[in-house]
């Protein structure tokens, strides 16, 4: 009989076991290995089964819910985006101050601030008119009727008898760059006002011009590189005497911004005046009259509202302007005219204090709403300018 590989297999090992016992002296039987229990092994195959559900279903739900919102929210905006939009700078405050959207007093160039203001309670003195230049308002009034399409605002004041003219000074008109005139005074009482306190600033304290405060319009500091230190008194300087809107927004920020130049004007009783936006203000948001232009200007000489020490200052500054093409065009080459231009599409104007040949002295305002950069607003300023000046310079 032939046996199969198994059988002999199984035959050796079955003598191999009993000739063990028997050199030991043991009674020995072949015992068969116990078969394997296979109830056991299909709950560890369950058991398994269980797991691996378990095991696919928690990875599953990580990769529905944990994934996307990992891509979402750190993946693409950390790394990502950083790389697709690399020259797109991102703005790291929007992360280290949350807070500055709701908490600020005041914006710049899409910036949320907080800047030092002050209260201001000294009201100005308000100019009282003795009587009316009624012949000089008729002339007026006669050569205004040559320009249907202009809208003038005229103030006129002399010194020395108290006599002056209205012509819809009280209208709330865009101010244009005219408004710089209340942002000077403004900045010049902080400076007063601080002299009383631990931290006083002075003309000499300089600022930092950067990418924030360079703006379009008059002026040449947007020409120039940024990060360069300028002093107060060099910016105010250019502010007035080349109109400079990247100046004059450094300014404005340094007295409070928007909110603090309006605090100003509503504590001072000029409620004509305020500001909507930065310079350069295209739109004409900017507001302010004849009338209340010309009362700030009448309050150099107050000593309650602008100390003496700082009033010559701001006569130098009005001094400087460089645009003399409006109120002084045709007067004569030798007056002196402390004033201050504004120029938009919309409005066109000059303000000032006039001196006179024969020593007189007087504040004119004239503001001119027009269509979009009519000229022959220009030809209106000059030729009520000179009529002006010709009258008063007659007056005994």
């Amino acid at each position: 009989m032939v046996l199969s590989n198994q059988t002999k297999k199984k035959t050796v090992k079955r003598h191999t076991y009993e000739k063990i016992c028997e050199s030991n002296h043991l009674y020995c039987d072949y015992i068969k290995p116990s078969p394997k229990r296979p109830k056991r092994l299909k709950s560890r195959r369950k058991g398994s089964f269980i797991a691996r559900l378990c095991f696919i279903l928690i990875l599953s739900l990580y990769g529905y819910y944990v994934c996307p919102y990992l891509y979402n929210e750190y993946l693409r905006p950390v790394f990502l985006n950083r790389f697709l939009n690399r020259n797109i700078k991102i703005n790291i405050k929007d992360y280290t101050y949350p807070t500055r959207r709701y908490l600020h007093n005041s914006f710049l160039l899409d910036r949320y601030l907080i800047v030092s203001g002050n209260n201001d309670s000294k009201e100005i003195r308000k100019i009282q008119m003795t009587g009316e230049m009624t012949p000089l308002k008729n002339q007026l009034e006669e050569m205004f009727k040559k320009y249907p399409n202009l809208e003038p605002s005229v103030f006129v004041w002399e010194y020395s008898t108290g006599s002056g003219l209205e012509i819809n000074a009280d209208k709330q008109i865009p101010s244009a760059s005219i408004i710089k005139i209340p942002i000077l005074f403004k900045l010049i009482r902080l400076i007063d006002d601080s002299s009383k306190t631990s931290k006083p600033i002075n003309l000499s304290d300089k600022m930092t011009y950067t990418e924030e405060f360079k703006t379009e319009g008059s002026g040449n500091l947007q020409k120039t590189k940024t990060d360069v230190d300028y002093t107060i008194d060099y910016l105010a300087n250019i502010m007035i005497s080349e109109s400079d809107n990247s100046a004059t927004n450094m300014i404005l920020y340094k007295i409070g911004g928007i909110d603090g130049f309006n605090r100003f004007t509503r504590n001072t009783g000029l409620n004509n005046t305020s500001m909507t936006n930065w310079l350069p203000d295209i739109e004409g948001q900017n507001k302010t009259s004849a009338r209340e232009i010309s009362n700030i200007l009448y309050n150099i000489d107050n000593p309650n509202f602008i100390s003496t020490k700082y009033k010559n200052i701001i006569k130098e500054y009005l001094g400087n302007t460089k645009n003399t093409h409006l109120l002084k065009e045709k007067l004569p080459s030798d007056v002196m005219a402390l004033h201050k231009t504004g120029n938009i599409g919309k409005m066109l104007g000059d303000s000032g204090i006039i001196y006179t040949e024969n020593s007189k002295k007087y504040i004119v305002t004239i503001m001119v709403q027009r269509p979009h950069n009519n000229q022959t607003a220009r030809t209106l300023i000059q030729d009520a300018s000179l009529l002006i000046y010709n009258y008063i310079n007659s007056m005994k």
